[in-house]
């Protein structure tokens, strides 16, 4: 990935995809529930932010299966672009993501900036989660990813550091993504939402930035159901409770990592990394959180709009998790 300044996108520069090319043969992208297609930003770029001639992906809602063609969850594309800004919080690697629409078909969406192929780094080799898992676990089942431990994941670390090839730290990598996806909540950290970039000389090889974080933030619940949970704090203790991690422990575990029980969990087994996920977690404030939310409530130009409740509930959501994580960290 390249730094471009942080440049933020304001609710006069929604991108429209409409006359945006599908790049190569991957007109539909295949992997995920989400529709989303591979587009190629025009040159000039239509905004300061995008980058000419680079690849991006238009993500939309999941559609229901109830309602053929409609959205199941219509708002869910404010949730990934508000996990981007939440990590670039954090100071972690992430793809930009813009909010965006398709004026042909009204299709609301996101453009998210594909983490390959920037200048200079041409020819690098991208290997998904799941071919990984599938190489390491006998009969991996890649549908349903049933198999998908921190486990395996570690042994496949451990492998690259021993060998000299991994470029960081992957302590901090794994550590930091449990943590971030406990903080927002997301569910959805499967074998195809992470894998390993390799230079063209097959030397180095570092993890992908975090992608894909859309599923989280509460986006599933009904503005009625979210207002209740802000008002009763056993319903949204249990909330919290009941999110998992996509993955399990260990190969042989029963049942998914709880969001914040993983990040528990790793830091008891590798202590040395506590203080950066903290310091992580307490150099934002309220503040800086809510610059975020109430930013997106001006983009009221957009199909299902991201509300001042909406915001409201996400700001509660998320400090509550924050300051669970610290606890959980800190004990």
């Amino acid at each position: 990935m390249i730094d471009r300044g942080g440049v933020d996108q304001n609710e006069d520069q929604v991108i429209d995809i409409v006359d945006w090319p599908t790049s190569g043969t991957h007109g539909v992208y295949p992997v995920g529930a989400r529709d989303k297609s591979l587009r190629l930003c025009p040159d000039p770029a239509p905004q300061p932010f995008c980058i000419p001639r680079h690849r991006y992906l238009f993500k939309e809602a999941i559609k229901s299966a109830k309602q053929p063609g409609r959205p199941r969850h219509p708002a869910q594309y404010w949730s990934e672009a508000i996990a981007f800004r939440i990590g670039r919080l954090m100071k972690l690697s992430l793809p930009p993501v813009f909010v965006a629409i398709d004026s042909d078909s009204g299709e609301p969406g996101t453009i998210n900036e594909w983490f390959m192929d920037y200048p200079g780094q041409e020819g690098e080799l991208y290997i998904a989660g799941g071919d990984l898992m599938q190489h390491l676990i006998p009969g991996y089942d890649r549908d349903k990813g049933r198999q998908h431990n921190f486990g395996t994941i570690q042994r496949l670390a451990l492998f690259l550091y021993r060998t000299g090839r991994l470029t960081h730290s992957w302590e901090e990598y794994w550590g930091l993504c449990l943590c971030f996806d406990a903080l927002i909540g997301n569910t959805d950290r499967h074998q195809e939402n992470w894998g390993l970039i390799v230079t063209p000389d097959g030397k180095s090889v570092r993890f992908s930035p975090y992608f894909d974080n859309g599923t989280s933030l509460g986006h599933e619940l009904l503005p009625e159901v979210a207002r209740r949970k802000m008002r009763d704090p056993n319903e949204f203790a249990a909330y919290l409770r009941k999110g998992e991690h996509h993955m399990r422990w260990s190969l042989h575990d029963r049942k998914r990592l709880r969001l914040i029980e993983g990040v528990e969990r790793f830091g008891e087994s590798y202590p040395e990394v506590k203080d950066l996920l903290i310091n992580r977690l307490r150099q934002w404030d309220e503040e800086d959180l809510w610059g975020i939310l109430s930013g997106f409530t001006k983009f009221t130009d957009m199909p299902a709009p991201f509300t001042q409740e909406n915001a409201e509930f996400v700001q509660f959501l998320t400090l509550a998790r924050r300051e669970r994580l610290i606890q959980a960290l800190e004990t």
